[in-house]
């Protein structure tokens, strides 16, 4: 029986898991930190907002469609999931599970790919990443009862 993984995020930091049974503890894998998660958009976006000429001749700025800080998200979710993905199609593990902060966790899911998305036993709209240890375990298993 292949292990699970499991991921416990949020758009600034997250843990990779493994869990060999479904009644073992957690083993850590691998974290994740994403600095730039934590700036604020100014400190991101180096440009001034774009502008453009109005029929009367006058500028106006527009903002970008996508914001700084939400492009900065999906690196950061870019990066787990190619981490996950490796593990499914390297057949290091059988099953997914996911734990995130409700942004997080919509762009995690969106990002896995279909082999990688089948296997995603659990997931649930929750930042566990203050967690570790038997307080982590037992708030994932409060999850998992739900």
């Amino acid at each position: 029986m292949k292990p699970t993984w499991i991921v416990v995020a949020n758009a600034f930091q997250a843990q990779l898991y493994e869990r060999a049974k479904p009644r073992d503890p957690l083993q850590p894998l691998e974290s994740f930190v994403h600095p730039e998660s934590r700036l604020k958009s100014a400190e991101l976006n180096d440009d001034q907002p774009g502008s453009t000429m109005t029929q009367g001749g006058g500028h106006t700025a527009y903002s970008p469609a996508v914001e700084m800080k939400d492009k900065e998200q999906e690196k950061f979710a870019r990066q787990i999931v190619d981490r996950l993905q490796q593990g499914v199609h390297g057949d290091r593990c059988g099953a997914l599970m996911l734990f995130a902060a409700p942004a997080m966790l919509g762009t995690l899911r969106n990002l896995l790919d279909g082999p990688s998305a089948k296997l995603v036993q659990h997931s649930a709209a929750i930042d566990l990443t203050a967690f570790s240890g038997r307080e982590l375990e037992a708030r994932i298993a409060q999850q998992l009862e739900r």
